[in-house]
């Protein structure tokens, strides 16, 4: 079986007739030859103009040599003339000759993959050449007098494509070209893909994944479609199910209808991304706050002492009096400042009495016109024995997961033993790896590693903003400020902006993610389960790449 690059299953591919040819190649050639998959690169035309290409498929064949397939899917001929494409019996032409825009490819990737060899000739000592795969018509008939039938890959020659192969290398060998030896084939590796084995193309392929992953978070719009008309609903889903996004989408919706809506989280960082996520046309009708931040708003605005009422460090502060402050607050609160609509993310890290308090944020406690709260009780870090409002009935469940790859989130479900669920056509994504490090500084070192290998442009290639580190918050003061030349950020808004890769607890981030995640763990205390829930929370923010590094001690 060929090795594919990205390391993707053919059937993940979303073009159909790329993902045919793509099963053909891995599933019938031997292992030795490589298939790159969507290789782009810039060349320039012959006025000077920068130009950007594209070939569906690069075979390196160190027997053989290189080999590049354009696909072309439908059914397609050459009518004597030009190619053209049936659809519904009509004939379309096609914008360019597949065949020539195989071997301009050809040329211009092979002229990178010269710069590689000594410029002793301008020819390369190995086989070169270019087919088109048509892997849903058989062609047949005339053809243009430059293309010969062995260049044609359709769907007879696929089903026994090593030997079409070998014979498209036969038509372009010539009597000097000999096999590719270690170096050479490292030099051809390079020019398609520098230091390749480092995950060749990460960007690539997340973006791949992330499509794939947009169009299924859409599919769980239909339970807000479902609930349109219900006032009250609690939605209990696992991590990465899109509970925030659809509490996103029901604060918006309740908002739009004049309602004014209040969207309230647990998370200081999770607010501030809700905040960037609306537009700005909502102005007071949509607001969004943490339970801590509303409270102490309302409390200044009304001049209730809050902070006299006692020390903030106590844990009663915030689960008894500062829900007595905000009742107190919304007592003397005009009816306009208080809402309609009250929508809850994170509602498994809310207490008792602050279910108590929000019922005094409304308009009309006893006719409330929506009140939604979303939350998973494996995530709940900060009260021990959630618990929801009554009134608000039983359940619906999100049990599906959107956010993650297939085998993340089979990873974390682990962890709480949840089935893990997921939606066909979801990426199977990259394992999640787990490394251990001697001590906390080796920890940060491993992840400095992986973070430089992640983001510079001639290895991943991912930007700073796509990539997070998160790490206990008791070792904040041994966090490093920079890997080298990747520099470091606590701050959100700079991380958001590009500006540096993020550090952060694991607490901290809960509520978002990102497409590359590398753990810092230190050993557990007695497996206890709430350790097992931080785990759980911080290893479900990774959408594409989980790095777990544990440490053997603190």
């Amino acid at each position: 079986m060929a090795k594919l690059f990205p390391a993707l299953n053919p059937g993940e591919i979303d073009n159909p007739g790329e993902r045919v040819v793509a099963r053909a190649l891995v599933e019938q050639l031997p292992d030795r030859i490589e298939i790159f998959h969507s290789f782009n690169w810039l060349g320039r035309n012959r006025q000077g103009t920068i130009m950007e290409g594209e070939c569906d498929f690069v075979l390196l064949d160190p027997d053989n040599g290189v080999l590049f397939v354009e696909v072309k899917g439908g059914s397609l001929l050459f009518d004597g003339q030009e190619w053209v494409r049936e659809i519904h019996d009509q004939r379309q032409s096609l914008n360019k000759d597949p065949f020539a825009q195989a071997q301009r490819g050809m040329h211009d990737i092979m002229e990178l993959v010269k710069r590689r060899f000594p410029r002793t000739t301008d020819e390369l000592p190995f086989t070169y050449g270019f087919a088109v795969a048509f892997p849903d018509c058989r062609i047949s008939g005339t053809l243009p007098p430059s293309i010969q039938p062995e260049l044609i890959l359709d769907a007879s020659a696929l089903q026994d494509i090593l030997d079409a192969i070998r014979r498209i290398y036969a038509s372009f060998r010539r009597n000097s070209h000999r096999a590719l030896n270690n170096r050479e084939v490292e030099s051809v590796r390079e020019a398609l893909y520098p230091k390749y084995q480092l995950v060749p193309v990460i960007w690539r392929k997340i973006e791949d994944q992330e499509e794939r992953l947009r169009r299924l978070t859409d599919d769980q719009q239909r339970l807000l479609d479902i609930l349109a008309n219900q006032s009250k609903a609690a939605i209990r889903g696992v991590a990465g199910s899109g509970k925030t996004i659809l509490a996103l989408a029901k604060a918006q919706a309740t908002a739009r209808k004049g309602l004014r809506t209040l969207l309230l989280c647990y998370n200081r960082p999770l607010k501030d991304w809700l905040l960037q996520a609306i537009p700005d046309s909502f102005d007071d009708t949509l607001v969004i706050d943490t339970y801590h931040g509303l409270t102490d708003e309302l409390c200044r605005s009304t001049h209730v002492p809050l902070w006299e009422m006692g020390d903030p460090k106590e844990k009663e502060f915030w689960t008894d009096l500062a829900p007595e402050a905000l009742m107190q607050a919304c007592d003397l609160l005009p009816s306009e400042q208080k809402f309609d609509a009250v929508i809850v993310d994170e509602g498994q890290d809310f207490h008792d009495l602050w279910w108590t308090s929000l019922d005094s944020i409304f308009r009309d406690p006893n006719n409330k016109a929506c009140y939604y709260v979303f939350y998973d009780p494996k995530q709940n870090l900060y009260v021990e024995h959630p618990s929801l409002p009554g009134e608000l009935g039983q359940p619906y469940e999100l049990p599906v997961n959107c956010r993650n790859t297939v085998r993340i989130a089979a990873h974390c479900a682990s962890l709480v033993g949840y089935d893990n669920q997921v939606r066909d056509g979801a990426p199977i994504g990259d394992e999640p790896e787990v490394v251990h490090a001697r001590s906390l500084k080796d920890a940060f070192s491993e992840a400095g590693k992986r973070v430089r290998n992640l983001c510079m442009p001639n290895l991943g290639g991912l930007k700073m903003h796509q990539v997070a580190v998160l790490a206990p918050g008791f070792t904040e003061d041994k966090w490093p400020a920079h890997f080298q030349t990747i520099p470091l950020t606590k701050s959100f808004e700079q991380w958001r902006k590009d500006e540096c890769v993020l550090i952060a607890s694991w607490s901290r981030f809960k509520g978002l993610e990102a497409d590359a995640i590398i753990i810092v763990e230190t050993p557990t205390r007695n497996n206890d389960i709430r350790e097992n829930a931080n785990r759980y929370v911080a290893r479900s923010r990774a959408k594409h790449l989980l790095t777990v590094i544990q440490t053997e001690s603190a």
